[in-house]
């Protein structure tokens, strides 16, 4: 047992070292100085910072390879087998505790079944660094160089499997989206937004936004509020995708897909302000929308979020396109809801000057 206990801690000792070198490694030394030049504007600083951080990760993931590789040449070694468990005894007789070390590291990263093959297939893997591509991307997409940025996002949606946050896939993939906008290319940036939702999840949206569309079509002002009692959602990523497929549909005509994408956009937005008040206020008990949105302001974490997730402009971007789908009175209650209760003056201020505008008060000059 004592033994067991000493290996414990010789193992997690192994793997807290190996990862503290792991976060000072050059590679990461390096990419932390092309996003302090990319904050600071100093572009050329950071592209050439990134493309270091890339070729140094390769170097790095190429030792880190030869070192287990060539440990486990020996023919002591070999007779152990693929399981770690066996290799490990057998390094240390050879005293190879940088390999143990590695092999420690690499292991921790997944589940693979104790098998050092899986391993090292999964260290190959790594010699990519889609976080420096996609900054790549970003530097390239403010110089306005869009082929060139599109190259360097592909190549990071490619190695997306890498990613140390897996859901900045999901950004990369909206860059994309927003690059084909810039390009004018529409074509692709509809089916970048919906790769962002996925299959499914818009099966699953088409059958809601139906349901939607009921409770809605009956254009009263209870409709209004029997939208936000009744529906939830909480597919938090796509929340742009949304909002850009509700405004991109209503450009084109597209009434009926404008209304599902924007429906459940502010269902969404809505749901995820809902639970975290929920959480932080035991004593919270939803009401109506009106006496909703006036908690908000007391929030400013949830205020900025907000606006910069674009849910206060996709309330009113829902009033209009109701309007447009012929339910005027819906339309015309969300509107006099934010004109008075909207988190952000902006907003607050457009459905004003919209509500001024159906009732013919044309704005001073």
């Amino acid at each position: 047992m004592k033994r067991f206990f000493l290996v414990l801690i010789f193992v997690l000792l192994s793997i807290c070292l190996w990862a503290q070198n792991s976060l000072n490694s050059q590679e990461n030394i390096a990419f932390r100085n092309a996003q302090n030049a990319y904050e600071n504007m100093e572009y050329g600083k950071a592209l050439k910072y990134a493309e270091d951080a890339i070729l140094l990760r390769k170097e790095q993931v190429a030792k880190d390879y030869k070192t287990i590789q060539t440990s486990l040449a020996a023919r002591d070694v070999k007779k152990a087998g693929d399981n770690i468990s066996n290799i490990i005894p057998v390094l240390k007789e050879r005293d190879e505790y940088d390999c143990i070390s590695l092999i420690n590291y690499y292991n921790s990263k997944g589940d693979f079944g104790d098998s050092i093959t899986k391993v090292l297939n999964y260290i190959q893997s790594q010699e990519q660094f889609p976080e420096a591509q996609k900054l790549i991307g970003d530097i390239y997409k403010l110089e306005g160089e869009y082929d060139f940025a599109e190259e360097y996002y592909l190549k990071a949606l490619e190695n997306a499997v890498v990613l140390d946050i897996p859901d900045e896939r999901y950004e990369i993939i909206y860059m994309l989206a927003e690059l084909s906008r810039q390009k004018g290319d529409y074509n692709t940036m509809e089916i970048r937004l919906l790769n962002i939702i996925g299959k499914e999840q818009n099966e699953q949206i088409n059958v809601l936004g139906r349901s939607m569309k009921t409770t809605i079509s009956r254009d009263n002002a209870s409709a209004v509020e029997k939208y936000f009692q009744m529906y939830r959602s909480e597919y938090y990523y796509s929340l742009k995708a949304y909002y850009a497929l509700a405004e991109y549909y209503l450009s084109i005509g597209q009434k009926d897909k404008a209304f599902t994408y924007s429906a459940i956009g502010v269902i969404t937005g809505f749901t995820k302000i809902y639970n975290v008040i929920e959480k932080r206020d035991i004593d919270f008990e939803y009401t109506d929308i009106s006496s909703f949105l006036d908690l908000i302001p007391n929030y400013s974490d949830i205020v900025t979020w907000g606006s910069n997730n674009d849910v206060w402009k996709s309330f009113n971007l829902f009033s209009t396109i109701c309007d447009e789908c012929g339910y005027t009175t819906v339309a015309r209650c969300l509107l006099e809801i934010l004109a008075v209760h909207s988190p952000q003056k902006f907003w607050q201020q457009d459905a004003v000057l919209r509500l001024d505008k159906a009732d013919g008060i044309k704005n001073p000059e």
